[in-house]
């Protein structure tokens, strides 16, 4: 299947607004500043697909490894990192499971 700009916009929102729920109730103020740049990263995709680039390049960045060390590199504490984390698995999993 080919990965169009809408369904990974909707992928990517869906990210993003798990990372919103982590910002907004995690009990560690000192990891509030790595979700607010982890949003912003996030966000960096979806304004580059509304400028018109390919989704599959952008789903590509999004699988590589360097993308999981960015945002697991420091472990966000407590419940809401392991959201972060569950949610990046699942929409690197799923854009695995659509470029085959």
């Amino acid at each position: 299947m080919d990965i169009t700009t809408e369904w990974l916009s909707t992928k990517i929102l869906e990210f993003i607004a798990v990372l919103n729920t982590c910002l907004s109730e995690t009990s560690f103020a000192e990891d509030r500043p790595i979700y607010a740049d982890d949003i912003a990263a996030a966000t960096d995709w979806l304004t580059r697909l509304h400028k018109g680039e390919q989704a599959s390049s952008v789903a590509h960045e999004i699988i590589e490894p360097a993308t999981a060390k960015q945002f697991t590199d420091y472990w966000r504490q407590g419940v809401w990192g392991e959201m972060e984390s569950a949610a990046l698995d699942a929409l690197q999993s799923y854009i695995r499971a659509s470029l085959v």
